[in-house]
Parts: C-alpha cells; sequence; structure tokens
C-alpha cells in the first residue's frame, strides 16, 4: 500500500519558521528567561489586562511571569521574531541586551475559539516595549500583538 500527501510548502514553512523563531527566541537562543518568583502585583496585572482589552483580548492570568535578557545582537536568525514584533508595531532593536520582564496571560476570545491561545507582553521600566499572540499548541501560531479585529477567525 502507497500512501501519498499533498503538502502545503508555504504553509508548512511559515509554522516552521514561526516555530524556529519561537525556539530561538524563548527556548535556545540568545535570549535567556528566568522564572520570577510571585506574580505581578494586582495594578500591574490590572494595567496589562487593561491594555490588552483595549486591542480587544479578553485575559485571565498572568499566566506566568518571567525575565527575558534579548540578545545583544539580533542575528539573522531573529528576523521572523522581528518581523512579528514589527506586526504589533514593536522595534526590539533599540532593547538589544536588555532585561525584560515576560507577562503570559491566558487569551480566552481568539476568533477561531481555539483554547491554550496566550498573549505576552514584554515589558522594560513599565513600559509595554514588544509582544505577541500565540498558541501553546505544538502545531501552533505566533502573531504580532495587534487588535483582535485584525485577526481573521
Amino acid at each position: 500500500m502507497i500512501l501519498t500527501a499533498k503538502v502545503n510548502w508555504k504553509s508548512l514553512s511559515a509554522i516552521l519558521s514561526l516555530a524556529a523563531a519561537f525556539v530561538l527566541c524563548f527556548v535556545g537562543g540568545q535570549m535567556e528567561t528566568q522564572a520570577v518568583s510571585g506574580s505581578a502585583p494586582d495594578d500591574i496585572q490590572q494595567t496589562h489586562r487593561d491594555y490588552l482589552a483595549s486591542l480587544g483580548w479578553e485575559t485571565e492570568g498572568p499566566v506566568s511571569t518571567d525575565q527575558v535578557i534579548l540578545p545583544e545582537e539580533f542575528t539573522a536568525e531573529y528576523g521572523d521574531y522581528l518581523s512579528i514584533q514589527a506586526d504589533g508595531g514593536f522595534d526590539l532593536l533599540p532593547y538589544a541586551g536588555e532585561t525584560v520582564t515576560r507577562y503570559t496571560y491566558a487569551v480566552s476570545n481568539y476568533p477561531s475559539g481555539e483554547e491554550g491561545v496566550l498573549a505576552d507582553l514584554l515589558v522594560l521600566d513599565g513600559a509595554v516595549v514588544g509582544g505577541e499572540i500565540r498558541s501553546s499548541a505544538l502545531d501552533g501560531f505566533m502573531i504580532g500583538l495587534t487588535s483582535r479585529e485584525r485577526v481573521s477567525s
């Protein structure tokens, strides 16, 4: 018995690029993460949730709070991740080498109804300097921190 499959190489390439960006940025690349004990104070959580609500996202959490050391130099491997940030209106280049706090919130109203969607906020000195909306699924997605209206279901 011979099985064949039709592969949409463009979609597969996009998924693999996003997965590689995530792995490089948060797991294996130059970005280092360290869990922060405790959670954000209630007023900071509310400020973040209000910010995400202004973009149309309903959130719970935070799910986690981590310290992330951005790379000293964003090499070519970070191109896709920097593009995702730019899609959300952020430029991480001025923050190279900085330690930011990543607050992760559970998103409960992703347009497709998908569960396991998270919103990350990268915060430095109280200001959001980056972020993304992402799926926690193995074959998930990552998009810029954009309004819910811009996301098609």
